[in-house]
């Protein structure tokens, strides 16, 4: 198997290169013991994180964090929330009852169609 690249003649077009040698393994110093994580690693290679102008947790300029308590509104629909969901929880579960019964009614109404122990 060839190590070159077919050759095109003309402005731009491919030569033929062999292959590149290997890049050595950087070992670090015997003394150094090695980066823990890859902020370390990072941080050793001259790489830093990027400063922010303010802790991520405040609000922009001109906003103000909201009170302890959430408001009228959103308890409201929080309430709300909770009682459709049950609602239809209950709902689901008599559907799946209700369709029991009936497919129970439906193997003794029709025993032809199913056969007991199958």
């Amino acid at each position: 198997m060839s190590t070159h690249r077919a050759s095109t003649s003309g402005s731009g077009g491919f030569r033929a290169v062999g292959q590149k040698p290997p890049v050595p393994y950087q070992r670090a110093a015997p003394d150094a013991a090695p980066p823990a994580t890859v902020g370390e690693q990072a941080t050793r290679a001259g790489w830093a994180p990027a400063g922010r102008p303010s802790p991520a947790h405040t609000p922009p300029r001109g906003q103000r964090l909201p009170a302890a308590g959430d408001g009228r509104a959103l308890t409201v629909l929080r309430i709300v929330a909770y009682v459709l969901t049950s609602l239809a929880s209950l709902l689901f579960i008599a559907l799946v009852v209700y369709g029991y019964l009936v497919v129970q009614d439906a193997v003794d109404t029709f025993p032809r169609i199913f056969p007991a122990g199958g």
